[in-house]
């Protein structure tokens, strides 16, 4: 019995080393954006009016930043605290609100 209920418990920490975490949907202007955080939140997956982006974690001074290429356009997710920001190319930027 005790070697079943290690198994079950070992099972469930793998499980929950594996899970992916979304976000709600955020909307930024009339972007909707839905993010996954995978591998600890080195890298979200980031699904954008549809069109799925993989964004690197990059090392910043404060909060998170994640980039990546979508369609030929830098896009970056920042975040510093419970609000995210997208920038597209370096000289869009939106506030993004929980939708």
């Amino acid at each position: 019995m005790k070697k079943l209920l290690v198994c079950v418990l070992c099972a469930c920490a793998l499980v929950a080393c594996n899970r992916k975490e979304k976000t709600p949907i955020q909307q930024c202007g009339g972007y909707d954006v839905q993010m996954t955080f995978l591998d600890n939140g080195e890298t979200m997956r980031a699904d954008i009016n549809g069109d799925i982006v993989e964004l690197s974690n990059v090392a910043v001074v404060s909060g998170v930043k994640y980039a990546g290429i979508l369609n030929d356009t830098l896009v970056v997710l920042l975040s510093d605290g419970e609000k995210w920001t997208l920038v597209l190319d370096d000289d869009q930027i939106i506030d993004c609100r929980v939708k």
